[in-house]
């Protein structure tokens, strides 16, 4: 399965999503027209396929680092590091300018991208900082703003820049200095409880 919505993936973004054939991406990925159709009756469902598989990589990736009994600065950090690294990979703004080019026509994509991808990594911080906040480590009234800013803060207008083709974080030294910045600044906002 996978490996067919990897071609598909290709194929949407090589060809865009009006131009792209259903029986181009099945004879790529070497799938029988029976076995591509039952899975997939439709290219819409196709395409809504390879969004949550593209977009749910790196929120899922995300989840895994929020790790409750670790120190909470360190998490955050690693977390913005895989946030800017999966939102500012190649792959993903092609996906996402694809979407956006699509969303007139084809509003349930852009639905469907934000509840599987941004949505989803928001949730999943929001439920951590919850945590947290129950563990009495940090003070926050509302954790999905909270989450929210965190990732207002991290990505920043990076992605804006990114899908305009400019050149941004090209480097790790740069993704590590913008995550680090960000999580000091969110912590200036939700600083943690200090033990007496």
């Amino acid at each position: 399965m996978s490996q067919l919505l990897e071609v598909a993936s290709k194929v949407f973004l090589e060809a865009g999503y009006e131009a792209a054939s259903t029986t181009e991406i099945a004879k790529r990925a070497r799938s029988s027209k029976h076995s591509f159709y039952s899975r997939f009756p439709s290219k819409e469902k196709l395409f809504l396929a390879v969004i949550d598989y593209r977009t749910s990589k790196i929120a899922d990736q995300m989840s895994t680092l929020l790790k409750p009994e670790e120190p909470i600065r360190g998490v955050l950090i690693a977390a913005a590091k895989e946030l800017l690294a999966g939102t500012g990979s190649v792959g993903h703004l092609a996906l996402v300018r694809l979407v956006y080019m699509e969303a007139p026509q084809f509003p349930e994509a852009a639905r469907y991208l934000l509840d599987r991808g941004p949505d989803r990594g928001l949730n999943s911080l929001a439920g951590y900082l919850k945590q947290q906040v129950k563990l009495g480590r940090i003070s926050i009234k509302d954790p999905l703003l909270a989450a929210q800013q965190f990732a207002g803060l991290v990505i920043g207008d990076a992605q804006h820049r990114a899908l305009l083709g400019a050149p941004v974080l090209g480097s790790k030294r740069l993704i590590e200095r913008r995550a680090e910045t960000s999580v000091d600044a969110f912590l200036q906002i939700y600083p943690l409880v200090q033990r007496a």
